[in-house]
């Protein structure tokens, strides 16, 4: 397969990292990382960032926002088809940007409306959209695709206060924010919400993270990726008075984690006794099960019931959900040969 046309990547079912990225940056933005299973493919169809967030270097190592011409993301996604990818996830440092810096320019709803027309394609999934790039035309399509576009959007909150989104230089207030976890949870049903949060920016007072912790717990948020604030030498946010103790972002971070498991547990628990589509993983679970991952971003075990494991991988196959306990989830294929 072209080198182009991207690698086949897992999700690691493993906590997030402790500490933001190589450039100061958490997950949504920085799609190198963590390690992978070679079951997904990720294909890379935006790079650099025209945000200028305080804590983040990504704009001077990657630049302005760059987006690959329609007809090259098409072209790989036809060939990732034809070698046997069920599932292609499109990444970007600032993914929901996608096409503004085209000409013309063409919006990341566009090119999704053409890339489900492919023949052959299994289902596309997006990494992470920042909230102000989530239209109402996106929406729309979510709602209404059948299915060919994943039902799972990671939109980096950063902070649930809105004083530290201000320090954080970021485009949007939390009122902005509910407004579009609402209307996704509204419009789209089943859909899986996640969230970036970044604990221990500098200046962050005890009721600053409560407002944080407050804001996420009445959200539709679904699951947490936690991150440390940690400064780079080049950022504003590096110069910034107020460091939080290390000890302090520890305890605050085991709460927010905490926190995200309760969400977890509560949008798994809501799907016990129902059938989603999931893309079978190649991997054997430790307890004798089929790795699989549901349209809505549900990492479960299938029940083998004495079939050849090698024959159900990497397929796109109805699963019925039996069990939540803790971190993992259950399930029993359904009608698979």
């Amino acid at each position: 397969m072209p080198a182009l046309a991207a690698l086949a990547f897992g999700f690691d079912p493993a906590p997030p990292a402790n500490d933001l990225g190589r450039f100061g940056a958490t997950e949504g933005c920085d799609p190198d990382f963590g390690p992978g299973d070679r079951t997904r493919a990720l294909l890379k169809v935006q790079d650099g960032c025209d945000l200028r967030c305080s804590y983040c270097v990504i704009p001077s190592v990657r630049g302005n926002s760059r987006s690959e011409a329609p007809e090259i993301v098409l072209a790989r996604i036809g060939r990732l088809v034809e070698a046997g990818f069920r599932e292609i996830v499109f990444t970007g440092v600032n993914t929901g940007d996608y096409g503004r810096d085209l000409d013309p320019p063409l919006s990341l709803s566009k090119l999704l409306k053409r890339a489900i027309e492919i023949e052959g394609l299994g289902r596309l999934r997006l990494n992470s959209l920042e909230p102000k790039t989530v239209t109402a035309e996106l929406v729309e399509l979510l709602a209404g695709c059948s299915g060919r576009i994943a039902p799972h959007l990671q939109i980096p909150l950063q902070s649930g206060c809105d004083a530290v989104l201000a320090r954080m230089r970021r485009p949007y207030r939390t009122a902005d924010y509910a407004r579009v976890v609402d209307t996704l949870r509204r419009d789209v049903p089943g859909i899986a919400l996640g969230a970036d949060v970044i604990v221990g920016f500098p200046g962050e007072t005890d009721d600053e993270f409560e407002a944080t912790r407050r804001f996420i717990e009445s959200s539709p948020l679904n699951y947490l990726h936690v991150f440390s604030y940690s400064p780079r030498p080049g950022t504003s946010a590096a110069s910034f008075p107020g460091h939080v103790d290390a000890t302090i972002v520890k305890g605050r971070s085991a709460r927010l984690r905490r926190l995200g498991e309760d969400l977890s547990l509560r949008f798994r628990h809501s799907f016990v006794g129902k059938v989603r589509t999931a893309l079978t993983l190649r991997q054997i679970r430790s307890d004798g099960r089929l790795r699989a991952l549901t349209d809505n971003f549900i990492d479960l075990g299938c029940d083998l019931e004495g079939r050849d494991p090698t024959r159900l991988m990497n397929r796109l196959l109805d699963v019925g959900i039996t069990d939540v306990a803790g971190s993992s989830t259950v399930g029993t294929l359904v009608g698979a040969a």
